[in-house]
């Protein structure tokens, strides 16, 4: 994986899911820093994206403001969110951020109608009637130079801000379509060959002894569990 290689392979999944109708949004692939550090990321419309969990837990606010200034890579069909971001210092991969949000509504219906997106899940937060629906956002994170007790350098957030469970490595952009569409969308994931086409791609590990005795995620490569 290298930032152009990682450029070209994430454009051309935006544009798929866009051309499929699986993505009702997709924001321009971007890279951002000198050529020494490149964030490969989305457009920033406004704000800078970062800040989930911030009450320990993601809130319903935190959905609609992310939404509302356009930092995210994709919103899917049923309003979840995507958010893909992968640094590199050089050619080599120093970080990342794969985030799937998953919708607080059930807004598919409505998103099929004329309003736009954000209209409609601007009406559905004003609307205090509306059932909530308890879908806990899912981060996997890649940071090592933030490692260390309790925080490893790759890791997998979720419910609680200080939820931080192991990955053995950092993930290719094949390990997180795979993740998201074969575990929440098992019918596109079956339907649509192309998401299965971004192949799982390894990483060295990055889990420590200690990290390793304790749950975590295994994150090999699916083509070798197929064998």
């Amino acid at each position: 994986m290298t930032p152009t290689t990682l450029m070209h392979e994430l454009i051309n999944l935006l544009d798929l899911l866009q051309l499929s109708q699986i993505a009702l949004l997709v924001t321009k692939v971007v890279p951002y820093g000198p050529n020494g550090n490149r964030r490969i990321t989305w457009a920033r419309n406004g704000g800078d994206g970062n800040p989930l969990f911030r009450n320990r837990s993601a809130t319903v606010l935190e959905y609609w403001e992310w939404l509302r200034s356009g930092n995210y890579s994709a919103v899917l069909f049923d309003g979840s969110m995507l958010q893909i971001s992968y640094d590199f210092r050089f050619a080599n991969l120093t970080g990342h951020r794969l985030l799937y949000f998953p919708c607080p509504f059930d807004a598919e219906d409505q998103l099929r109608g004329d309003m736009s997106v954000v209209q409609v899940i601007e009406a559905l937060v004003r609307d205090e009637a509306n059932e909530i629906k308890l879908r806990s956002p899912i981060r996997f994170d890649y940071d090592r130079q933030s490692s260390g007790p309790g925080h490893p350098a790759s890791h997998m957030t979720f419910q609680w801000s200080h939820v931080r469970l192991p990955v053995m490595s950092p993930l290719s952009l094949g390990h997180f379509v795979e993740f998201v569409f074969r575990n929440f969308y098992p019918e596109m994931w079956e339907i649509h060959s192309f998401l299965r086409d971004f192949r799982p791609t390894e990483s060295p590990n990055t889990i420590t002894g200690s990290e390793r005795t304790n749950l975590h995620v295994n994150a090999i490569a699916a083509d070798n569990l197929r064998r």
